[in-house]
């Protein structure tokens, strides 16, 4: 668990890693519901890869990006993003960042700007900086952080999660003094604001399954050559033969155990048992070898069938290419007659009769 400090006169707990992270874990579950859409997922680490592969100005810098989507009431949805300029001392650039949200609007009307992306493991006082420069374009703006860290990785998959942290902007305003009030009096102070960490939850709709299926599918050809079928069956093979050494232990188990090589475990036996009594009992019943030969015998001649139709069809193919050749032989002779040829042929004939005839005269 993440240590704690504690901030501000009523008591807010705050990471001891971060001075503007609330650690209200346990109150996230009533906050906002968050919907994250793939789209936005693959915009930020296709955004995340460029960046770290062509670096600008010789060194990587730190992604941002907008997240727009739909907000009504507690319930956010988040269909997608764009790049956001961040220049010197982290300044957005503001005349961008309105071109790009008035196209999208364009596009997308329904759409409003509900906050911004970028990577790291926790959210840092600079990301507060870059946070309140966009508060004029929404007063609750959500924060979408993605790690690109091995360790975040590996405890994100761990748990069947992505490692993605998104989270709401909390302000307090206990620390905020009017002009006539306090110590200080003239001198107006804003609230302090923090991060606070929100649940989200994947949705995908129908047309989004199928624009991004082949995010999720292995590729046809590796730089290897490899195929993707020899990498499904490789993991089949792997697969199998992890089953086949279990198989193996079990047996070689029990065979000590009945050779009094090793002692009675009767929690284990019990286990083999039962999962033996869960195979289904086919052995060499004869029900069972009638059924398998009824169904290879079916197999078989489908397959018969199959090559017959392609043979009759390679067959077809070449009689009509024997025919073409044979309509053209001006003597006729060898040709294969059938109705639409020779009446073809029949023509040609008395055409070339009328010509001869002509030229005679």
């Amino acid at each position: 668990m993440a240590s704690t400090s504690t901030a501000g006169s009523q008591g807010l707990k705050v990471l001891e890693a971060s001075p503007v992270v609330l650690d209200d874990a346990n109150d996230a579950a009533v906050g906002i519901t968050i919907r994250l859409h793939p789209l936005p997922i693959i915009n930020m680490s296709e955004h995340m890869v460029r960046s770290s592969v062509q670096p600008i100005g010789g060194k990587s810098n730190r992604i941002a990006g907008a997240l727009l989507g739909n907000h009504l009431g507690r319930e956010v949805e988040i269909h997608t993003t764009f790049e956001l300029l961040v220049g010197e001392e982290d300044r957005i650039d503001q005349e961008y960042l309105r071109a790009r949200q008035a196209q999208f609007k364009q596009v997308f009307p329904t759409f409003d700007l509900l906050g911004w992306y970028s990577s790291g493991s926790i959210p840092l006082p600079q990301d507060m900086s870059i946070h309140r420069q966009l508060l004029e374009y929404n007063e609750s703006p959500l924060f979408l952080q993605l790690s690109p860290s091995q360790n975040a990785i590996g405890q994100a998959r761990s748990k069947g999660e992505l490692p993605i942290g998104i989270y709401e902007t909390f302000v307090d305003v206990s620390h905020s003094v009017r002009p006539d009030q306090g110590e200080g009096a003239g001198l107006e102070k804003g609230p302090d604001m923090y991060f606070r960490p929100a649940n989200y939850q994947i949705e995908t709709g129908e047309a989004e399954r199928i624009a991004v299926d082949h995010t999720s599918k292995p590729p046809v050809d590796d730089g290897d050559g490899q195929s993707s079928l020899i990498a499904n069956l490789t993991t089949q093979q792997n697969a199998i033969k992890m089953l086949l050494d279990r198989i193996q232990s079990i047996v070689s188990y029990v065979d000590d155990v009945q050779a009094k090589k090793l002692p009675n475990d009767h929690e284990s036996l019990r286990q083999i048992a039962s999962l033996v009594a869960g195979i289904p009992a086919s052995g060499n019943l004869p029900e069972f070898k009638q059924e398998f030969l009824t169904e290879y015998n079916d197999l078989l001649l489908t397959t018969y069938l199959s090559d017959m139709t392609n043979g009759i069809s390679t067959m077809n193919e070449l009689v009509d290419k024997f025919d073409f050749t044979q309509v053209g032989n001006d003597d006729g002779l060898g040709g294969i007659a059938r109705p639409s040829t020779s009446r073809f042929r029949s023509g040609r004939g008395a055409h070339r009769m009328g010509r001869n005839a002509k030229m005679n005269q």
